[in-house]
């Protein structure tokens, strides 16, 4: 060893640039001079510092590559058949609309440029300059990236059409949350031929209640009045209320990735500049932005031990969608500290609900919400054509038994197997819960809210972001290659041909193709952790072998 180390001091004084090497290796192993550690993710020791020009040139093209990558996607994607008229963003020799041969061209190179452009943003988030500079790059790049999604149709879903419509049943004092847009009645707006509010929502929900709670509605309501009772108005103006929801998001991951001692500008890259964010959530105009952004913001105050704040903040997402009460659950939990028993516990979790209860049924009989909207998510679970690992697991097994003449019911079989998965989401909820004092109610609520979609019945990209973002604020360490590919592989889970998933394009045992779809994502996300272990592993050897300064105690990296 001895020798090996005399072999690299020589090696570092023969040549400046290796010295350069071993000084940022040094810091990467031992710390900077100041008292804060470097983060992982910002510092490479394998090659010097980039000069300003290529940096900029790097932010440049990222940023290029995103923003064509929308704006091709944005221009080329079809308009629901239902919608009611109205001006979209347009390209010269973009077809608008085209043949679905041709969207689905054009989405898939959209989605590439994008994808790319996030890479982009990633890795030059990380890189050198104060944080103060880059979270300003980070943020202006993400908002370059929404405008043009935002400009065009609302993008592979038709859901903001239904908001719309229980926004408008509110307005005429119909409880949307008892019945679906069908209660609205068939007048007729703006003349004969054009659609109304029961039309334009998507038939899959014309008659099912609002699985959304009274901020949701209220939001809703608010958009049509303010929209003049509009249609075609009401979906430009949601798409503020989803800009803003993003907004309050972006605040909230920053303020806690600085929390965690997360870089917050790669924070905030990961979790808001990804494809999903900006297609499915901004560009597809959901609500779901709007329970992020009062998550982000309830679980940044609570980390900052502003737990009244929190709770508020909390209930506030829990009544736009109810899988935000996780993080009601583990404010509870955690309230009364670390030490604390588990009869106190107990207490502060119920009077925590308790309350949360209250000031939600409250907001409810001032909307005019009947209890409908909780049990209503029930009828999310009728669409069997997502990528649920749990939901093609049962099916497929159906078809392989009916390939070989046995019969069986395949709604039943997915039925079984999608309570197995509630099942270990619940276990694991449970386990969080016991550990979220330790590893604090930020962390316990982002793994549920992740699992609690990836074990679930239905998985839409845009029910991930905010448990995705989470993570990335409390920081993803070697698990950021996982992440990333399992990003960039849900934004590719539907495609533009209204809302069915890439596997509905045809051809018999559609379950099962789509469970080889899961499948090979699977792999794709075990191979890159396992490449990305593997070359940590020759890079910690090789810094091995640098001299360390004299009396230098090691110090521990962090990454986003």
């Amino acid at each position: 060893m001895a020798g090996t180390l005399e072999r690299a001091r020589a090696a570092v004084n023969a040549s400046p640039e290796l010295r350069l090497w071993a000084e940022r290796g040094r810091s990467l192993l031992y710390g900077p001079p100041h008292d804060a550690p470097l983060r992982h993710s910002e510092v490479s020791p394998w090659r010097p510092p980039a000069a300003p020009q290529k940096r900029i040139w790097q932010t440049v093209l990222a940023t290029i590559s995103g923003l064509l990558g929308g704006l091709i996607i944005a221009a080329s994607a079809p308009v629901w058949r239902l919608a009611p008229p109205s001006w979209r963003i347009t390209l010269p020799g973009v077809p608008h609309p085209g043949t679905t041969a041709q969207s689905t061209v054009l989405f898939l190179i959209g989605l590439v440029l994008l994808a790319a452009g996030w890479l982009g943003l990633v890795h030059r988030a990380g890189r050198e300059g104060s944080t103060k500079k880059r979270l300003v790059m980070v943020g202006l790049i993400i908002a370059i990236w929404a405008v043009p999604v935002s400009l065009g149709p609302p993008l592979l879903s038709n859901d903001v059409y239904s908001y719309a419509a229980q926004g408008e049943m509110a307005s005429r004092g119909v409880d949307p949350s008892s019945i679906g847009p069908v209660g609205i009645g068939t007048g007729p707006f703006g003349g004969v031929g054009r659609n109304d509010w029961v039309t334009m929502a998507d038939p899959v929900w014309r008659a099912s209640p609002a699985p959304y709670g009274p901020v949701a509605v209220a939001t809703s309501q608010a958009v049509v009045t303010a929209a003049g009772h509009d249609p075609a108005t009401s979906i430009w103006l949601y798409r503020l209320v989803v800009i803003g929801g993003v907004a309050m998001a972006g605040v909230g991951i920053v303020l806690i990735a600085s929390r965690s001692r997360v870089n917050p500008a790669v924070a905030l890259a990961l979790g808001l500049g990804n494809p999903i964010v900006i297609l499915h959530l901004i560009g597809g105009v959901h609500n779901d932005a709007l329970m992020f952004g009062f998550l982000a913001l309830g679980l940044a105050a609570a980390q900052r031990d502003r737990k009244k704040t929190a709770l508020a903040l909390l209930a506030a997402a829990t009544a736009v969608k109810l899988p935000a009460a996780v993080g009601l659950v583990y404010l509870g939990w955690t309230w009364p500290g670390q030490l604390a028993t588990f009869r106190k516990r107990m207490i502060t979790t119920t009077a925590v609900l308790g309350v949360a209860v209250a000031g939600i049924a409250l907001a409810c009989v001032a909307v005019g919400l009947g209890p409908g909207w909780i049990t209503a998510l029930k009828s999310t679970g009728k669409v069997n054509d997502t990528y649920s690992p749990t939901t093609k697991l049962g099916f497929s097994i159906s078809e392989i038994l009916g390939a070989v003449g046995i019969h069986v019911d395949g709604a039943m079989l997915a039925g079984g197997v999608r309570m197995l998965g509630l099942a270990a989401t619940a276990l694991l909820g449970l386990v969080m819960m016991l550990r979220s004092p330790r590893i604090g109610v930020v962390r316990a609520t982002a793994v549920m809210l992740v699992a609690y979609v990836l074990l679930g019945p239905v998985i839409w990209p845009w029910y991930l972001p905010a448990g995705l973002a989470l993570l990335a604020a409390t920081g993803l360490g070697r698990w950021k290659p996982s992440y990333m590919v399992l990003v960039v592989a849900v934004s590719w889970a539907v495609w533009p041909t209204s809302v069915m998933s890439i596997q509905g394009l045809g051809g018999g045992y559609q379950h099962l193709r789509g469970l080889g779809v899961v499948l090979v994502v699977c792999g794709l996300i075990w191979a890159a952790q396992r490449f990305s272990t593997r070359w940590e592993r020759r890079l910690q050897r090789a810094l091995d072998e640098l001299p360390a300064p004299p009396d230098a105690e090691p110090v521990a990296t962090t990454s986003a």
